[in-house]
């Protein structure tokens, strides 16, 4: 593998948010105490100010993380130079300014994170099924990613889909106002299906971006 500027932008990006999201969930404390468990706290409750004791540390990561993926996702869409990576692009450009926006407005402003925090896993699930795509048709002998990525297309799809779909089911429909605020529940279960679902897309993404940019 030769080092370019994708490369770069690719693994600065993948770091920022890792190192945005590890500290802060090594140290945090919440409001009764509780150490952080993947279990059943939302990622967002990391940038919580008043409560995450690195909450700057995550808001600032996504803030950069952000900025970095922007030129990262266009170079992309010039790798495969079609409709279809171009799409990839513009959804991609959507999804990481919207995780960007989440960290200029942390989880205490709930709506207008909410709104970014959706907008991201929305136009997330449009981008890496539209890259798969891109790299499922690439013509015969001009592959610039090899077909085995799709693995982690298609695992980081069923993420972004069952997350977005769940709350649309069951007993209990979630509005869109409070989707992503642990007080929606009088008192958090031990496990909770839905913040172990943000986390699995979480990880899935970023495998996603590792693998993109490994092969590309």
């Amino acid at each position: 593998m030769t080092f370019n500027i994708l490369h770069i932008l690719g693994f600065a990006g993948t770091g920022l948010i890792l190192l945005a999201v590890l500290y802060p969930t090594l140290v945090y404390r919440g409001k009764l105490g509780e150490h952080y468990s993947l279990l059943n706290h939302f990622i967002s409750e990391l940038g919580e100010v008043g409560v995450s004791r690195a909450a700057w540390i995550f808001n600032t990561g996504l803030l950069l993380a952000g900025l970095v993926l922007l030129p990262y996702v266009v170079g992309l869409g010039i790798a495969f130079d079609n409709l279809l990576g171009w799409l990839g692009t513009a959804a991609g450009i959507i999804a990481v300014l919207g995780v960007a926006a989440a960290g200029v407005f942390p989880m205490n402003n709930i709506k207008p994170h909410t709104t970014a925090a959706l907008t991201y896993f929305r136009a997330g699930l449009v981008m890496v099924f539209f890259f798969g795509l891109a790299i499922f048709f690439q013509p015969s002998g001009k592959a610039i990613i090899p077909q085995a990525a799709n693995i982690l297309s298609l695992l980081a799809f069923l993420a972004y889909g069952t997350f977005l779909v769940l709350p649309m089911t069951g007993k209990k429909k979630q509005e869109t106002t409070n989707i992503l605020d642990p007080e929606q529940e009088p008192e958090r279960p031990r496990f909770w299906a839905f913040p172990a679902l943000e986390w699995l897309v979480f990880f899935s993404t970023i495998a996603w971006l590792f693998g993109m940019t490994f092969f590309i």
